[in-house]
């Protein structure tokens, strides 16, 4: 396995609200992604609290399935983002453990998981937010339009914890993206996938921070991913 990550504050945002981190546990590894939900203090207190209980809960848990395991941890990060502020911060969260060829995946908001082989995506999480609400009920009104983007669901604000799991088998050169939404807010994902498939991780980082600090884009937003290459 190979893998790169980033976590930038782009060039207009005076703090990073993203945190990441990653931690290897009897021939295991997690990946984590958050990001403090906008409109809401203390963002990158939201982040970092989670990200450092989902380390230490993947550490210390011994369940027996990894699906418990990651649950656990999911289940563990919202409690302790809703202790040290249950009113006011939020984030959302993105995770993957990597068992040998099997992943397993837990997501809460629009923090994304990506699935890529050869210039494909095998599979998608589906971003929480009042768009795909729309979509999946099939009703449609000009005031919810206009807030289509807004998350419903992150850990924080003593909401429950409304995470989703899904697990996947991966082939020797599969890659899997973990990001927050400074990526695929501002780069088509047919350009991310291009560079991800056709590129070493750690090149293909290097390829998408350079067009998010581009005068085109101006990274107008914190940025984030782990590009991992099984």
């Amino acid at each position: 396995m190979v893998f790169s990550y980033i976590s930038h504050k782009g060039l207009i945002k005076t703090t990073n609200q993203d945190s990441i981190g990653h931690k290897e546990c009897n021939n295991n590894r997690i990946f984590v992604v958050c990001d403090g939900v906008g409109g809401l203090p203390k963002g990158d207190l939201a982040s970092k609290t989670a990200v450092k209980s989902i380390l230490k809960t993947f550490k210390n848990n011994n369940s027996h399935t990894i699906q418990s395991r990651l649950q656990n941890c999911m289940h563990s990060a919202q409690e302790s983002v809703k202790k040290v502020d249950s009113d006011k911060i939020g984030t959302t969260v993105a995770a993957c453990i990597i068992e040998a060829n099997n992943v397993h995946a837990s997501w809460c908001g629009d923090s994304r998981i990506y699935h890529l082989r050869k210039n494909r995506v095998m599979w998608i999480s589906k971003d929480h937010n009042v768009l795909h609400d729309i979509l999946n009920k099939g009703k449609i009104n000009k005031k919810i339009l206009k807030h289509s983007q807004s998350l419903n669901r992150f850990f924080g604000l003593n909401t429950k914890n409304l995470s989703e799991y899904h697990s996947f088998n991966t082939l020797k050169r599969d890659k899997i993206l973990i990001c927050s939404d400074g990526l695929t807010n501002f780069i088509s994902e047919k350009k991310i996938i291009d560079f991800i498939t056709n590129n070493s991780p750690q090149n293909a980082s290097n390829l998408l921070m350079d067009q998010l600090l581009s005068s085109q884009i101006g990274a107008p937003d914190n940025f984030s991913w782990y590009i991992i290459e099984i």
